[in-house]
């Protein structure tokens, strides 16, 4: 596997993916967070005290690093093999020079660069319509950051979950996005430090304002903060990608793939 052969799969994927179905579902995501929360200010009018800034800053997270891109990787990023298996193109991808790896690397760079783009564009909307009256710069910034770090890791896990069940994989990942990181990441255990969304909340609480939220005292310290600094949660997100992209690679390189209808 080369990474001069993995940028040249996703260069190729990134323009073949340019399509007017594709346009229209970025479209659609772009457009929903600035929706929900253009009705969100109709209704309660824009945040002026600390404690809606900090609501609103936890609403553009929610929208943003997590729905935004939870939606985009699930269809972009758990299907790339089996969307070639279907296509009957993989046993010619897969003798290519490179191999295996470097078709997986390139078309999970080409789903995380387009999730990347469409939550940067939703979350700039987003804050235009909320007009924060201070730390717009800074939130959108937290918040770009924080879309990275999510759409690289949750990347990382929808592939694996596609080279390990193929046709399966939209619905395995469904559940375990449901069971884990909205169920088990709000437990007040250690098992929620094996989530993303655990380290990505953390790391909003830390670079955003939050501790003026009404209701911090009752989602206490081990919901929404931690008192490990901030390159700790960064250095966690990173090690799940590369760990969950190498075992990814490792899985693809050794196992014999089929066509759909004979497995």
């Amino acid at each position: 596997m080369g990474f001069r052969t993995a940028a040249v799969v996703f260069r190729f994927e990134f323009s073949r993916t340019r399509t007017l179905a594709r346009a229209a579902f970025c479209l659609a995501l772009i457009l929903f967070p600035p929706a929900i929360l253009g009705v969100i200010r109709y209704e309660a009018g824009p945040p002026r005290h600390p404690g809606e800034h900090a609501m609103a800053s936890l609403i553009l997270f929610f929208l943003i690093p997590e729905v935004i891109c939870l939606m985009a990787l699930l269809l972009w990023a758990t299907p790339v093999i089996h969307l070639e298996l279907e296509g009957r193109t993989w046993p010619y991808l897969a003798v290519r020079p490179g191999g295996k790896g470097s078709i997986l690397l390139g078309k999970y760079l080409t789903a995380v660069t387009w999730t990347i783009l469409c939550a940067w564009l939703s979350q700039t909307l987003s804050l235009a319509v909320v007009q924060l009256e201070q730390g717009s710069l800074r939130l959108w910034t937290a918040l770009a950051v924080l879309t990275v770090l999510s759409s690289l890791a949750y990347g990382a896990l929808y592939v694996l979950v596609g080279v390990l069940f193929l046709r399966l994989a939209l619905v395995v990942a469904v559940a375990y996005t449901f069971l884990m990181e909205f169920v088990v990441s709000f437990i007040p255990a250690m098992i929620h430090q094996l989530t993303i969304q655990y380290h990505l909340r953390c790391l909003l609480a830390k670079w955003v304002a939050l501790t003026d939220l009404p209701s911090q005292t009752d989602l206490g310290e081990q919901l929404l903060f931690s008192t490990a600094p901030a390159w700790q949660h960064v250095l966690a997100l990173l090690g799940f990608t590369a760990g969950l992209l190498a075992i990814s690679v490792l899985v693809l390189a050794r196992r014999e793939l089929v066509k759909p209808d004979e497995t």
